[in-house]
């Protein structure tokens, strides 16, 4: 098998994934100023879920490990985004 491919154990996290519902989901994307698209379900033992959602500014999809959700660290990604689309945008 391609090692690029193979995941190492420790690079999977084994935290306690937060139990929310679409409508709390959704409400931390939106205070976080995304529009909230969907899960990405785990696959157990390799991926925890995704948290999928768009940037109203450059309508891209981003994304972010339901571990990691806040709406903190969602201003965070559309702010990285944003100036890097906007960068490229530039060139």
């Amino acid at each position: 098998m391609d090692k690029r491919i193979q995941r190492r154990e420790a690079e999977i996290e084994d935290t306690e994934v937060p139990k929310l519902s679409e409508e709390e989901l959704s409400s931390l994307v939106a205070a976080g100023g995304g529009r909230y698209v969907g899960v990405l379900k785990e696959i157990p033992g390799k991926m925890e879920s995704v948290v999928l959602f768009i940037s109203p500014r450059t309508k891209t999809t981003l994304g972010l490990r339901i571990s990691r959700l806040t709406a903190e660290s969602v201003r965070e990604q559309l702010a990285e985004s944003d100036a890097a689309f906007v960068g490229a945008v530039a060139k």
